[in-house]
């Protein structure tokens, strides 16, 4: 590693990541400092699905994100279909989403899709979603 590469990742480090600030700290330009970064980026970042690690856990609301664990209600590898034992967990989840009183969304980290159902403040009316896809319908 260069000197030049140790003082622009010091003063990266120093300014929180700002392009700008660094640019014009160390005089170099700006256009290149981004430049090299996205090439460093691209190096170094892995591509494709991370693999998990371990099995399922037996609770897996630890898997979840801060403030959202208590509603977890499925949890999957990445690039693999829903294990079978959150079958009744999802289509439970579904007709609570189309009925409108909850709201899904799923967040991946580490190698695992969390799939979570948090219930709404007000109603927002039924709604047809997974009602209508022929494959979900009861």
């Amino acid at each position: 590693m260069t000197k030049t590469s140790i003082l622009i990742d010091e003063e990266l480090k120093r300014t929180n990541g700002n392009f700008s600030k660094v640019a014009r700290a160390l005089g170099v330009d700006y256009f290149a400092l981004k430049d090299r970064q996205n090439r460093l980026n691209s190096q170094t970042r892995a591509t494709g699905i991370h693999p998990a690690a371990g099995p399922i856990p037996d609770d897996i609301t630890v898997l979840g994100r801060a403030g959202f664990q208590q509603n977890v209600v499925a949890v999957k590898r990445q690039g693999d279909s829903w294990p079978e034992r959150f079958s009744a967990a999802i289509a439970d989840a579904r007709a609570k989403y189309d009925a409108g009183t909850h709201e899904m969304f799923q967040t991946s980290d580490n190698g695992w899709v969390i799939q979570y159902l948090i219930p709404r403040l007000k109603s927002a009316g039924r709604r047809q979603f997974f009602s209508s896809l022929t494959e979900y319908a009861a």
